[in-house]
């Protein structure tokens, strides 16, 4: 059965997102089990009388729906995963204070906390809510079998967190053979086509605005002629390294073909690129030197308009690449809004 134009729009979007970062994909299932089991306990609860814990799970449904809209809005997962750890294992504890039952939800919560939090948070997370149920002691006592719960608990953190280490080092590997250059290291086309997509998304969500530079070598072809091809590639290595010394860490550089690149510069307005381009430039003079010269590169820069594609905005930043190129090369040309 076809699905409505919607919500295949929107599986395509998870699936393109789940694909940059699985955490994404966590925050996902968070939200739908809110939705589908969280929200109707929280109900009953309500109609039963029990308002201090109806309010404690709505609290705890308003979060996830809260986080998972900043992890969709490409907000910062490492942060945002020690946060939510820390919430959700705090609001865990205090459902199964108030009832036995709750104690269940540990389980989960420790095991996703796993996956969304590094193993020095995770790891004392499991260890402290192990030391909450003794301290407690009540919801322990009605389930009986204390020290087996706490044992499960134990075995299931420990497990959880060696899988999600191994997991994340294998995703990491993964990653780098599919998004990375294999010559210059810098990360690949795949990789540019899908942060650009995910550039505009957050752009047209009001997210802050980033800026694109294409930065081609200048007169590369003579350096492999004169120099031979080791010495080019050798070339296309230091500048992947140059750039990226120079530039911040949230900046991504990627290599578009051949001697050119792409780079994401985010939060920046024309200024800010004019700036990121001068210390690039004072970068290669001092460590790029090939023969009796230094080895220049000229750079075409755009900012994103309301409804760009990413085709269109790619080809505003490489006619500003050619009006620098036509000007002399070694300089940056911005191009102006449409």
């Amino acid at each position: 059965m076809d699905l409505p134009l919607a919500w295949q729009r929107f599986l395509d979007a998870a699936r393109q997102r789940v694909r940059v970062d699985f955490r994404v994909g966590v925050y996902l299932v968070f939200g739908v089990l809110a939705f589908i089991v969280l929200l109707p306990i929280a109900v009953v609860r309500l109609l039963q009388g029990r308002v201090v814990l109806a309010a404690l799970e709505a609290v705890v449904i308003v979060a996830i729906f809260g986080m998972l809209r900043h992890a969709w809005r490409g907000g910062d997962l490492d942060r945002l995963g020690i946060a939510a750890t820390v919430l959700i294992t705090s609001a865990g504890c205090a459902i199964a204070a108030l009832s036995p039952i709750g104690l269940f939800w540990l389980f989960p919560i420790v095991m996703a906390g796993a996956f969304l939090a590094p193993t020095w948070l995770s790891l004392p997370t499991c260890l402290g809510v192990m030391a909450f149920l003794w301290w407690q002691g009540e919801t322990l006592k009605a389930l009986g079998e204390p020290l087996a719960v706490l044992a499960a608990m134990g075995v299931n953190g420990v497990f959880a967190a060696i899988f999600a280490h191994h997991a994340g080092e294998r995703r990491a590997h993964l990653e780098q053979l599919a998004t990375r250059d294999a010559l210059t290291g810098a990360e690949n086309r795949r990789a540019m086509d899908e942060a650009l997509a995910i550039a505009l998304q957050a752009v047209r969500r009001g997210g802050r605005t980033p800026a694109m530079v294409i930065l081609d070598l200048d007169h590369f072809k003579a350096i492999n002629d004169r120099f031979g091809h080791e010495a080019g590639d050798r070339v296309l290595r230091d500048f992947t390294r140059i750039v990226q010394e120079s530039t911040r860490s949230c900046d991504r550089l990627f290599r578009f073909g051949g001697e050119e690149f792409v780079l994401l510069i985010e939060h920046a307005d024309a200024r800010a690129v004019e700036g990121a381009f001068a210390r690039l430039q004072a970068a290669l003079r001092d460590g790029l030197v090939l023969g009796d010269g230094t080895v220049t590169v000229s750079g075409g820069a755009a900012l994103p308009v309301a409804g760009d594609k990413v085709d269109g905005w790619l080809g505003r930043a490489d006619a500003a690449l050619y009006e620098a190129k036509a000007a002399g090369r070694d300089r940056l040309v911005v191009a102006p809004p449409p």
